[in-house]
């Protein structure tokens, strides 16, 4: 836990946070975030891309895939069964998309802490983060439309309105593109998905720790029960993770990655999607708890939680 607390990622994010309370009446544009967010996600598209072309679809690159399919549409699915029970239909289908779907700086946040411990893990992973993205998406889309009176070609329009959303074209054309473009220049691919791609994750936490502590507030009022599905979700996603890991023979480090993807909420993806194609869902109950309450929780305590249940179990 103490190596955890002293990663240089988790320092500038707590940092954030606690300069973002201390200058309250000061905010970073979103603009920052938006396109910081975006080069991560095309950095990611491509190392997952130029690694599956490395190892091909062997058989636990493809069980890997096939898991976390498997829980991009199981995690909404039952957040769904239980959100509509406390929420209307759009937010509970908003939330549970989010919460099925994938914090691709969570993601990343674990590799560096990963790395920091001289952990392997296969680069591939960032393949099931993209995987992941449309699923979920599919789902929360899914769960408000099959509730709804329109037309089947308006649905339709809708899931292919929210498909060609930005970052889920940076994702998947990146990976794309990494998988079927081979790189000559090895110094320039590793610039770009690794020496700035660092740099820019230590200014996005920063920012993120920013715009966390100012979003705290949109908490107040939003129930014990929503504050502890936003907690206890990522927990119950990590141990079904590790046991299905455990059954597949993933190795402790592509382990701790999966449990880490299906402990997440996305920030970036689907609030993106949902803004548009659920205009009724609120933003704040959808972006207050995935940033707000998971995605500090899972920075600061899930992802070395996640590692040692995987290294306990699996070692």
């Amino acid at each position: 836990m103490m190596n955890a607390l002293l990663n240089p990622a988790l320092i500038i994010f707590i940092s954030g946070i606690i300069i973002g309370s201390i200058f309250k009446d000061k905010s970073p544009s979103p603009i920052i975030s938006k396109y910081l967010g975006y080069y991560l996600l095309l950095g990611l598209g491509l190392k997952g891309g130029t690694s599956l072309k490395e190892t091909g679809f062997i058989s636990e690159v493809t069980n890997v895939l096939s898991l976390g399919v498997f829980f991009a549409l199981l995690i909404p699915m039952l957040s769904y069964l239980f959100l509509k029970n406390i929420l209307n239909t759009d937010d509970a289908a908003a939330l549970a998309g989010t919460y099925g779907s994938v914090s691709a700086v969570t993601f990343v946040t674990a590799n560096t802490y990963l790395l920091a411990s001289n952990q392997v893990y296969d680069n591939y992973m960032s393949a099931v983060l993209v995987v992941m993205e449309f699923p979920a998406i599919f789902m929360a889309l899914y769960l408000v439309t099959h509730n709804s009176d329109a037309e089947t070609s308006g649905k339709i329009e809708t899931l292919k309105n929210a498909f060609l959303e930005i970052p889920n074209v940076i994702l998947l054309t990146s990976l794309v593109f990494g998988y079927l473009v081979n790189f000559e220049n090895e110094v320039l691919l590793s610039f770009i998905t690794k020496d700035i791609f660092d740099w820019i994750l230590i200014i996005f936490l920063f920012v993120m720790g920013l715009r966390v502590s100012k979003r705290m507030s949109e908490l107040s009022g939003k129930g014990s029960k929503l504050i502890a599905f936003a907690l206890l979700t990522p927990i119950t996603g990590s141990l079904l993770a590790l046991a299905l890991s455990s059954y597949f023979g993933l190795t402790v480090g592509n382990t701790t990655l999966l449990m880490v993807l299906t402990a997440s909420a996305s920030y970036i993806a689907v609030p993106a999607v949902v803004k548009d194609a659920i205009p009724n869902a609120n933003p704040a109950i959808y972006l207050g708890l995935s940033l707000g309450v998971t995605f500090p929780f899972n920075v600061i305590f899930g992802i070395p939680l996640y590692n040692q249940l995987a290294i306990y179990f699996l070692s």
